[in-house]
């Protein structure tokens, strides 16, 4: 399978992993030399949790190398084959003394005559502690490299000479680190996370065209399932398209990634958490009703998405003062989701993206119109507590509901209702979100003592909220609960 443009790619990666760092704490070449032997057959986390004390206990090869085994081994025991490590440890540090003055050396050949050092270990020590340019090939990267097409080598140092022949040196020790946080983040063993992926499009793994090296696998899931948008591989942006997207939307923001626009992001809110690795690759700019305009401004964004009940009037005037471009999105029905699927596809560049997933939800959505005029049992959907707040019926969650075939009750809007208001609606349904109120089971077995005759079900509130990214899903998922009318 052919390989991805390598410059296109070194710059999502840089946009996608601006946080790329060794993820071993350490503050010299020897507390790094240890904490990657330590670090063996264990995870960085686990390391990172055991090195304070043992660098407090054995602060230089000298200590170390004077110390007592059993100490040794207790200190690391957390970290696995704790005896090996030990043995290997104080021969490291008693070669350091002797041979080297007790100092961590610089070249890759002393490095690895150290005990417990071996190839991957000089790299890592030569490029984190002294900025000597190395790829180490772990296996996040193996991984990584294998699934982009990058290289075909069935052993890690076949890799690493694949990697450092495509890719300058000087940027090796970044993408070192960068190719770990995805594989850690979205491109994992097992279960990767194709649809979310800054990477997807560049990825013959991800698209399914080429079966995963990994797993021996087709990622046929990658275009598939109720979260990810229905069709072929995604369309390239066309000309004109935004650069920089600025999305005060959490799950538009999610859409877009969806859609392979990951690295045009530059700007989220502190609400926009989906994927994951967006907390930390993404700037947040406040609030969803309080953005920090200035900031905004300062990211120089193409674009600007909001939407109208989410976002405030007075936040996207000052960012229509400032010059930039708006795309104002409004969505309170599953009717609006068609609109908004097609509005939001043109106005990043990838319509077709937006057509299609506007065209499967509603083929979705005439497969499970209701027969007859039967009205589904009524059901209320809280979203807070203390006070009670619901969503109404003219909302997108009161249409998800209606589309399940149950019958939402309760004032428009997002009232707040008095005990006296909760009980005279007698639901016969209610759901409670997980946010943006916290429902726990504890809440449920309440309601449920409160509506003895009523159906009280806990569903996850992304799931009912998240229009657009997660309308499918929802649809979906309600409709597993069996609570509608049957067909």
């Amino acid at each position: 399978m052919a390989a991805p443009p390598v410059a296109q790619l070194l710059e999502r990666l840089r946009q996608a992993y601006p946080d790329a760092r060794c993820a071993l704490d350490h503050r010299d070449p020897y507390q790094l030399v240890v904490a990657t032997v330590l670090s063996a057959q264990c995870t960085d986390a686990r390391v990172n949790l055991t090195t304070p004390a043992f660098f407090r206990r054995f602060p230089d090869p000298a200590s170390l190398a004077a110390g007592d085994p059993a100490e040794v081994e207790a200190l690391i025991r957390s970290t696995g084959f704790f005896r090996a490590k030990a043995k290997n440890l104080q021969g490291l540090a008693l070669a350091l003394v002797e041979r080297h003055g007790g100092q961590v050396p610089a070249t890759r050949e002393l490095l690895a005559r150290l005990p417990g050092v071996g190839p991957k270990t000089a790299n890592v020590v030569l490029a984190n502690a002294f900025g000597v340019p190395a790829l180490a090939v772990d296996t996040h990267i193996f991984r990584v490299a294998r699934r982009l097409g990058l290289s075909a080598g069935t052993t890690p140092d076949r890799v690493e000479a694949d990697l450092c022949r495509l890719f300058p040196a000087e940027r090796w020790i970044e993408l070192h680190h960068q190719f770990i946080f995805h594989g850690r983040r979205v491109c994992h063993a097992r279960n990767p996370d194709c649809p979310g992926c800054p990477l997807r499009e560049l990825c013959p793994t991800g698209l399914g065209l080429a079966p995963d090296p990994h797993t021996g696998a087709t990622v046929a899931h990658a275009a598939a399932g109720p979260r990810a948008a229905a069709g072929p591989a995604p369309e390239l942006p066309g000309p004109g398209g935004p650069e920089r997207i600025v999305s005060l939307v959490p799950s538009v923001t999610e859409l877009l990634v969806q859609w392979g626009l990951a690295t045009r992001l530059v700007g989220r809110t502190t609400f926009c958490v989906q994927p994951a690795w967006i907390r930390t690759s993404v700037p947040a700019v406040g609030g969803t009703k309080n953005p920090d305009i200035a900031r905004i401004i300062s990211l120089r964004p193409d674009l600007v998405i909001l939407e109208r009940d989410e976002n405030t009037r007075p936040a996207a005037e000052a960012l229509a003062a400032a010059g930039l471009r708006l795309l104002v999105l409004s969505v309170r029905s599953l009717k609006d989701c068609l609109t908004a699927f097609r509005d939001l596809g043109a106005g990043v560049g990838l319509p077709s993206a937006g057509r299609d997933r506007a065209a499967a939800l509603e083929s979705l959505l005439a497969a499970r119109r209701p027969r007859g005029r039967r009205k589904g049992p009524r059901a209320l959907a809280l979203i807070w507590k203390d006070p009670w707040m619901s969503s109404g019926p003219d909302t997108y969650v009161g249409d998800l509901v209606r589309a399940s075939g149950l019958t939402p009750i309760g004032p428009d809007g997002y009232p707040v209702l008095a005990e006296a208001e909760l009980d005279a609606l007698e639901p016969q349904v209610l759901l409670l979100p997980d946010e943006p109120y916290r429902f726990t089971a504890r809440h449920q077995a309440e309601l449920q003592r409160r509506f003895p005759r009523a159906e009280v079900r806990r569903v996850d509130g992304r799931c009912l909220t998240w229009y657009l990214s997660r309308t499918e899903e929802a649809l979906a998922r309600l409709a597993e609960m069996g609570l509608g009318l049957a067909e």
